[in-house]
């Protein structure tokens, strides 16, 4: 919606209807009704995070972040349909920003008058113009048209097993890791949250604690099955050095069925933002994600219902998760 907002307003400044713009932003500051009006949806959210120390309190000990996000959303279209318009969305904004830059430095040539401003270029745009209209609509369905839904896979079930996972920690702390729970808000609106949680403490977090044996497991959806992203990108890049290997050899040991799986594009999921963490801090801090991507089908939907979510599934999840931390905190 900011993205089309943008569009309009350059259009406007490209047609020379000034008049219309300083209008606009007169009338919105004007009246306390006008201000308050947006197409756009108030982003309000919080994180909620609790922390179980390490019994040896030494300075500069490893940190596990365990992470899932606990809003969810639901609209009329199919998960899968909204991932292609917005695809389609993206590439056509992409198309009108190379449109934008060309004609503005038309106009601008054009009123130097450098180069003549044909009929082409004016009809070219205004089409340009009505089609930016056209394209937003689906946006605005997808944005605005809201259903019900239960959100039990994406993200109820990362929730419970958070949950049940810290009660185990702090029934039996580790040794010498720290961890740290992390419900993260606004996931389904940009990562917010869990962007929001590493700036607020990206300082304290790189001060106190040995990223370099740190890392983030991001439980985002478990439901029919136990999934974990293992390899991104065409060249299928691994994400993470050995902390897949170690959730995978938990798995085993505990006879729990575990599908790893390769993505062109990984999800738009808040281990991202821990990834961003490891680049900025320039250290070798790892991030796991459990995510059942052929569950992708059920989410922002009706269909995202209880049953789906499998109580051996999530049993296991929590599992792998607690032999993990265990197994790894031993070694430190």
């Amino acid at each position: 919606m900011r993205t089309s907002y943008i569009l309009i307003l350059i259009y406007f400044i490209l047609f020379r209807l000034f008049l219309i713009v300083i209008a606009y932003f007169i009338i919105k500051v004007m009246f306390e009704k006008t201000r308050s009006i947006s197409f756009v949806k108030k982003e309000e959210s919080k994180n909620i995070f609790t922390q179980i120390p390490a019994k040896n309190k030494e300075l500069n000990r490893p940190l596990v972040i365990i992470s899932a996000h606990y809003d969810s959303i639901s609209t009329n279209l199919p998960f899968k349909v909204q991932v292609l318009i917005f695809f389609i969305y993206r590439l056509i904004v992409f198309f009108y920003a190379g449109i934008i830059i060309v004609f503005s430095s038309i106009f601008l040539l054009d009123y130097f008058e450098l180069v003549p401003l044909t009929n082409f270029t004016v009809i070219f745009i205004t089409f340009s113009s009505i089609g930016g209209v056209f394209v937003s609509i689906p946006i605005v369905y997808l944005v605005f048209v809201e259903r019900p839904s239960s959100g039990s896979i994406d993200n109820a079930s990362g929730v419970a097993i958070l949950i049940e996972l810290a009660k185990f920690i702090k029934r039996n702390p580790l040794e010498n890791i720290d961890v740290l729970f992390l419900w993260c808000g606004a996931e389904e609106w940009g990562l917010k949250g869990s962007k929001k949680f590493l700036k607020q403490h990206y300082k304290i977090l790189k001060q106190k604690y040995d990223l370099n044996n740190s890392f983030n497991i991001n439980i985002d959806m478990v439901g029919t099955y136990i999934g974990l992203l293992n390899k991104k990108g065409i060249l299928k890049r691994k994400i993470n050095r050995n902390l897949n290997d170690l959730l995978e050899a938990s798995a085993n040991n505990l006879n729990i069925s575990l599908i790893k799986y390769n993505k062109i594009f990984s999800p738009k999921s808040d281990h991202k933002s821990f990834q961003k963490l490891a680049r900025k801090t320039r250290s070798n801090f790892q991030v796991g994600c459990f995510h059942s991507n052929k569950d992708s089908k059920y989410i922002h939907s009706l269909r995202d219902t209880p049953e789906k979510c499998s109580k051996e599934n999530l049993n296991g999840c929590l599992n792998i998760c607690y032999h993990t931390l265990r197994k790894y905190d031993s070694s430190k």
